[in-house]
Parts: structure tokens; C-alpha cells; sequence
């Protein structure tokens, strides 16, 4: 099967505001329909693009039907989490801690649909609701770390859109993992306000280099990383962490590694909780494991010797020896 990408919003059935017909557990794993709200859209290669394989995953380990809504506005979120469960859907997905205050609304309005929230730290807002999240410090620990040993300026700089505690311990752990690497190195911030405006990235990441001296980039973004590719590649070829997944072939000018993280498993395990009749509402916190694999990857742009010392942190923090800290707390 195909995740089905929906061009436009579901259509909203007149005067239907009674909650879906079937409640969570009640169905085989085959009968279950998900939805899923996006943020940008999956071309671009990173966290939008995690988010349509992690809908076809759904389809191929579970056998269900899984539709996509891609480029959903926070302002229209309510509106489209409220669309799919009144359709039929049995459990909607926000894609992003951006969704949060939406699933917590519509919820409460559809008790027999079990709504999930990635990358959002929801604790008890319901027994149909649940947010998943990574300890996302570990595998950003290990970009930082790679992104500070590529910069020949002592100066690396991050941006990234929307500030909440899952965004927020991305940026923290690039810190840890760049002052591992390098107790003096100074690591340059900015939150722009916006995933996918390539735009107003690019603009971010040249301030950080003509006034921070930054000599290397790395970020969490969506559409808007093809911002700072640009000004990577404007400036003679500043070396870029990327996320997600080995995406080198969008800018192998100036792609030194990616930071290979997915949630499609989590996911999968969560929705499969609701048809066997054990979902657990409230907050899932995953971390690294040692089945993972390489975090970081490996190209020719990445200095000698490098690759080998960033799988060795990694075992490190795999052993407990290196122990990333979670921090959730937007800078001021």
C-alpha cells in the first residue's frame, strides 16, 4: 500500500459534530485509518519527508489505510484535526509540538478517536490523547559534536523555526554535543519563527556569518534548510549538518554529514497499542539504542579520522559514559 497525500483539506461533513463510530481497540489493526497533519510538505527531504515515510511504514508493518495532509497551518489545525475524525478516521497525528494545542481541543470533542501528538511532551490532557517524543539530545549531542569539529572559525551557528521543549532540546543538545568537542567554541542561535521559509533562514544563517564569524551550520528546519544551503554555498563553501537522513545530494558542495533520526517505529508502536487495546495515553520518551546505527554519516567533505571519533561518542553515550541532558527551556 501508498500513504494517500491529500492536495486540500478533508471536506467537512454539515452538522456532523458527534465523535467517530469507533472507539480505540475495537478494530484489527487492517481497519484502523490514520491521519496525518503536516507541517510543509515531504519534498523537503527532512522532517515533513520522516513524517510520509513514517505514514507508509503504518501502511506496510500495520496494513491500514494512512492519509497525508501536507503544508497545514498552526492557525488551521483545529479545523483539519476535526475534519479527519469526523470522517471516520480512527487516529489523527499532528506532526509536530506546533500541533499540540489543537489535539488537546478536538480530543476532548471526539472521545472515541485517539488523537497523537510527535515531538510534543502532552502528560495528561486525556485518556484519548498521547504525544511521543525522542531524547532527542542524544543524537543532536552527536551533530554539535561533528558540527563544531568542522568549523575553522571556533564559531558554529544553528537555526531553527518555532521554540517549544522538543525544538528547544535540539538546540541544547547541539550545544552539549559542540562544547564536547570543544570546551571554547562559541555556538550562535536563532529561532526565526518559521520551519519552512527558506528565506528568512538564509538571511539567519548569513547574519551568523558575517557577524558571528561562523564557520559552520547546522539547524532544525524544514523547507527552510534550503536557505542555509544557499548561504553555506555563497560563502566559499561553509561545511552544513543536516537531519533527518543522508541527504548530501541536495548541496554535496557544502554537506559535510546528516543527522540520521527517524520516528516511524515509535509511531508504529503507539498506533498498534490502539488496536490491540493498549493504548496508554500521556507521554512516550524514546532514546538512542544500540540497534540504531551510524547516527552521523559519513562524507568526503568530513576531515580524516573524524567519522571513526564521532561513532566513538556515540558509543559512549550508548554505554551511559556521555550523558546528554535534556533541556526544554527556550532561550530567553
Amino acid at each position: 500500500m501508498t500513504a494517500r497525500f491529500a492536495d486540500r483539506a478533508l471536506p467537512v461533513l454539515a452538522g456532523l459534530a458527534a465523535a467517530a463510530l469507533f472507539a480505540p481497540g475495537a478494530l484489527a489493526q487492517e481497519d484502523l485509518r490514520v491521519g496525518v497533519l503536516l507541517p510543509g510538505s515531504v519534498s523537503d527531504n527532512g522532517y515533513n519527508a520522516d513524517g510520509g515515510r513514517t505514514a507508509e511504514t503504518l501502511e506496510a508493518e500495520l496494513g491500514l489505510e494512512a492519509q497525508v495532509t501536507e503544508n497545514v497551518s498552526v492557525a488551521n489545525q483545529a479545523d483539519l484535526y476535526r475534519q479527519y475524525a469526523a470522517t471516520g478516521f480512527d487516529v489523527v497525528i499532528g506532526w509536530g509540538g506546533q500541533f499540540t494545542d489543537g489535539a488537546v481541543q478536538v480530543s476532548q470533542e471526539f472521545p472515541d478517536v485517539t488523537f497523537i501528538v510527535v515531538n510534543s511532551n502532552i502528560q495528561d490532557a486525556g485518556p484519548n490523547l498521547a504525544s511521543i517524543d525522542t531524547s532527542i539530545e542524544d543524537w543532536q549531542f552527536l551533530g554539535g559534536y561533528v558540527t563544531a569539529k568542522l568549523s575553522d572559525t571556533g564559531v558554529i551557528g544553528w537555526v531553527g523555526g518555532q521554540c517549544f521543549p522538543a525544538t528547544a532540546a535540539n538546540l541544547h543538545g547541539v550545544e552539549q554535543g559542540a562544547r564536547h568537542a570543544d570546551p571554547d567554541i562559541e555556538v550562535l542561535s536563532t529561532f526565526t519563527g518559521d520551519f519552512e521559509d527558506p528565506t528568512v533562514a538564509q538571511q539567519a544563517a548569513q547574519a551568523m556569518i558575517d557577524s558571528g564569524g561562523a564557520g559552520a551550520l547546522t539547524g532544525n528546519l524544514n523547507n527552510g534548510w534550503f536557505g542555509v544551503l544557499k548561504a553555506a554555498q555563497d560563502n566559499g563553501g561553509i561545511p552544513v549538518v543536516t537531519e533527518w537522513t543522508d541527504n548530501r545530494e541536495l548541496a554535496p558542495d557544502v554537506i559535510a554529514s546528516s543527522i540520521q533520526k527517524a520516528q516511524g517505529a515509535f509511531v508504529v508502536e503507539v498506533v498498534a497499542s490502539v488496536a490491540d487495546g493498549s493504548f496508554e495515553p500521556g507521554h512516550h520518551q524514546y532514546g538512542l539504542t544500540e540497534d540504531w546505527g551510524a547516527v552521523m554519516t559519513e562524507t568526503d567533505l568530513m576531515p580524516e579520522g573524524l567519522y571513526e571519533e564521532v561513532l566513538a561518542v556515540q558509543e559512549q553515550i550508548l554505554s551511559g559514559e556521555i550523558d546528554p541532558q535534556h533541556i526544554t527551556d527556550c532561550p530567553s
